[in-house]
This record gives structure tokens, C-alpha cells and sequence, in this order.
């Protein structure tokens, strides 16, 4: 860890956010965190080096790099722009680093406009990992923005990522989270599918995984989600609304370059279905629900 760093500022402490927030404190890390839910906070009050505060504003009023993760585009505008965001004590040496699944358009409008007004940079770095991840530093980073920027913050994402990997300008990085939530949502369907196919023809699923370990079929996804589906383990490490709202976002984006995404298209209508039926948001792992032959969301 680099001890030369001010105070980081962490905005939004939801499941990825608190799991950030612990592992950068136990490295030493003084951390000023802010979340709109004052429940989220309570959680940090005995947290030793991390400061609580009132507002996006005043987490900016004693920190350079601020990180953001928060669950969609609009919220994360809000709390860089809004009445008491971030941009109220932005200064050419504030670095943002968005955390968060947003827009790529919007982060890249996001970035000109406080460069503008304020001469602050911006650097989007969506994750992909859940909260065990997030504690272990082994998290995959996409990185977008400058290299100058990139350079002042990489001590802190080798700290919470195994892998992080800068692709080009502001909005690249976004772009990459796409791509990879192309891979791994669609796969929420496939093992699913897999699953049911199993079960209907009385194989032991829980051999599945480490018989196909060594095979083409052999993946992360199969080995940490197929379990989780075969114990109805659906204990949010993520929310069946998120995985929607990415995959809304990749049918924007591929609207806009005419792209074909067919088995993408198929998989958001799962979700919409599952989201549309179930009354809890539970993790994606639920998609196995749809596959149930009594039909019980």
C-alpha cells in the first residue's frame, strides 16, 4: 500500500461498497465514506480510520480520489452534480474513479463537464467480481481515462484488484464491463438451462462442475454459480435488478452500432420475466426459478 495518499473519499456503501470499504481500511487506508441511506452508514460507525460524512460535498472537501459505487447511471450523476455532490469542492487535483456500471456515453459526458468546470479528472473502472472478491483484492478492473491519472491511482487498484487493465479514454472501461457482462450474464441462462436438463434426467448435478472442470465447459461461472443453483442459494452476492438494468444497458449500446445481440435479447427477457414475478431481488443465481416445472417464482 501507498501511505502517501490523503484520506479516499468512498461514496456508496451497498454490498460491493462496505466489502471495499473494510479491505481498504484494514490496509491503512483512511477512508471518508458517504452513502444516501443512513442504515448503510451505522455499519462503519465503529470502523476504525474510516470518517463518516453528511454529504458528497463534504467527502470531496478532504480528499483528491473519490471513489463511486453506487447502482445506476442517474445515481451516479447525483452525487457528483447534485446540490451537495462532489463537484461543490472540486478541484483540478480531484480525481474520480467510478466504480459503478454506467453509461459509457453518460461517463464520458459526465467526465468533459466537471473537466470543464472544475478541471477534475475522471477515470470509470466498472468491476467485475462479487463482495468476496472485493474483500480478497481479487477483483478484474476495466480501466478507462488518462494515463497520467491512471498512474496516480494504480497503487490503490492493485490493493482491490488481482487484475485491473487500462483500455484507452474515459468511457473505454465501460465499454470492456459490456463485453464482460455479455459473457457472464448470458451464462446465468446457460447454467440454468444446464441445470434444469440435469435434474429432469435424475443426473447428480452437484458432479457437474468438477467433472467438466478440465473440459471446454469448465468455468468460474461453473464452479462458484452452478453449486448456488443446485442449493437454491439465492442470497444476493449481487441483484436480479442490476443484472436488468446491465443488460439493458448492452441493448442501448448495441442499438446504437446496429449490432446483432440475439442470445443477449433472449436473456434480458428472462429477466424481465424473473423480475416481473418475483417479489424479493434476490441474487442472479434465481434465473433457475424460471426453469422450475411448478412454476414457483
Amino acid at each position: 500500500m501507498n501511505n502517501n495518499f490523503k484520506p479516499i473519499g468512498f461514496i456508496g456503501i451497498g454490498l460491493m461498497g462496505a466489502s471495499f470499504v473494510k479491505r481498504l481500511s484494514e490496509l491503512n487506508y483512511l477512508i471518508n465514506a458517504y452513502d444516501k441511506r443512513k442504515e448503510k452508514l451505522e455499519s462503519l460507525n465503529n470502523k476504525k480510520r474510516v470518517t463518516l460524512c453528511a454529504n458528497p460535498a463534504q467527502v470531496c472537501k478532504n480528499c483528491d480520489i473519490i471513489f463511486i459505487c453506487v447502482d445506476k447511471t442517474e445515481n451516479v450523476k447525483n452525487v457528483v452534480f447534485g446540490d451537495d455532490g462532489i463537484i461543490q469542492n472540486a478541484s483540478k487535483d480531484t480525481i474520480i474513479v467510478d466504480l459503478s456500471t454506467t453509461l459509457a456515453n453518460e461517463t464520458i459526458n459526465f467526465s468533459k463537464k466537471i473537466k470543464i468546470e472544475k478541471k477534475s479528472s475522471w477515470v470509470d473502472a466498472p468491476i467485475s467480481g462479487g463482495p468476496e472478491k472485493a474483500l480478497d483484492g481479487s477483483l478484474a478492473i476495466m480501466v478507462g481515462g488518462e494515463q497520467k491519472d491512471v498512474d496516480i491511482i494504480s497503487p490503490i487498484l492493485n490493493d482491490i484488484a488481482s487484475n485491473f487493465t487500462h483500455f484507452g479514454p474515459v468511457g473505454s472501461g465501460q465499454i470492456v464491463k459490456m463485453i464482460n457482462q455479455i459473457l457472464v450474464l448470458n451464462n446465468y441462462a446457460v447454467l440454468a438451462e444446464a441445470l434444469s436438463f440435469a435434474e429432469a434426467w435424475g443426473i447428480d448435478a452437484h458432479k457437474i462442475p468438477n467433472a467438466l472442470s478440465d473440459g471446454h465447459a469448465g468455468s468460474n461461472l461453473l464452479t462458484h454459480l452452478f453449486p448456488r443453483m443446485i442449493e437454491k442459494d439465492f442470497k444476493p452476492q449481487g441483484y436480479t435488478s442490476q443484472i436488468l438494468k446491465d443488460l439493458s444497458m448492452v441493448s442501448k449500446l448495441a442499438d446504437q452500432k446496429d449490432i446483432p445481440i440475439p442470445i443477449t435479447s433472449l436473456t434480458k427477457q428472462l429477466f424481465t420475466i424473473l423480475t416481473g414475478k418475483s417479489k424479493a431481488n434476490l441474487d442472479g443465481t434465481s434465473i433457475v426459478k424460471l426453469f422450475d416445472k411448478n412454476k414457483i417464482i
